[in-house]
């Protein structure tokens, strides 16, 4: 059986001339073995060495697409002198050395933004006060509504304070007897309600 060059995929014959590897010993044909510059079997040590690998940036591909266009790229040239006599409508850039100064007259306020300090100006103290949430305790809402809620006491600790007025009125006007109403009243209250008046959470 022939041999087959692993370049050309083809068999090699016996009047061919033929080349073996000296590294892994695989018969290749001569012209096939001086075309590729070595062996072809991956990871020989006669295998040719890869050609390093270029990198293009962004800026070579312009620059040739200027050239490609008739375009040179522009080259940063100097401002002109000014003349005597010559002034800028553009603003000097700010210096951050220089702190910004603010001043109250009777023509014009000034009133400093927040985000600024300086020496003499204290920001309101409102600003800097975290909101306050009132947190009830339900054991504390449940306890009142047993023992007081013919009076509506768990209803005025809730905020509630139209149902707790209900619930005292029911039961002073009727003389006590209405009182069991308002009871029961309550503790149908403490087992369903699970929030204050501000529909904060009770904890």
């Amino acid at each position: 059986m022939s041999a087959v060059c692993p370049y050309c995929r083809s068999a090699i014959a016996a009047d061919e001339e033929s080349i073996q590897c000296e590294a892994c010993a695989t018969p290749h044909h001569a012209d096939c073995y001086a075309e590729n510059g070595g062996c072809t079997v991956f990871g020989c040590a006669q295998a040719p060495v890869d050609e390093p690998k270029i990198s293009v940036s962004a800026t070579d591909i312009s620059e040739q697409a200027r050239a490609a266009a008739g375009t040179a790229p522009r080259a940063s040239t100097p401002p002109p002198p000014r003349r005597a006599g010559y002034t800028s409508s553009v603003p000097p850039p700010p210096n951050p050395s220089v702190q910004p100064v603010f001043r109250d007259d009777t023509t014009r306020s000034i009133t400093p933004p927040r985000n600024i300090s300086f020496a003499g100006y204290n920001p309101p103290a409102a600003a800097a006060m975290p909101l306050y949430i009132r947190r009830r305790s339900r054991l504390t809402y449940i306890l009142l509504g047993v023992l007081l809620g013919m009076f509506g006491g768990h209803n005025f600790y809730a905020g509630y304070t139209k149902r707790a007025v209900v619930q005292l009125l029911l039961t002073v006007l009727s003389c006590f007897f209405g009182g069991v109403v308002s009871w029961i009243w309550a503790i149908v209250e403490v087992c369903v309600v699970t929030e204050d008046d501000d529909g904060v959470a009770f904890v």
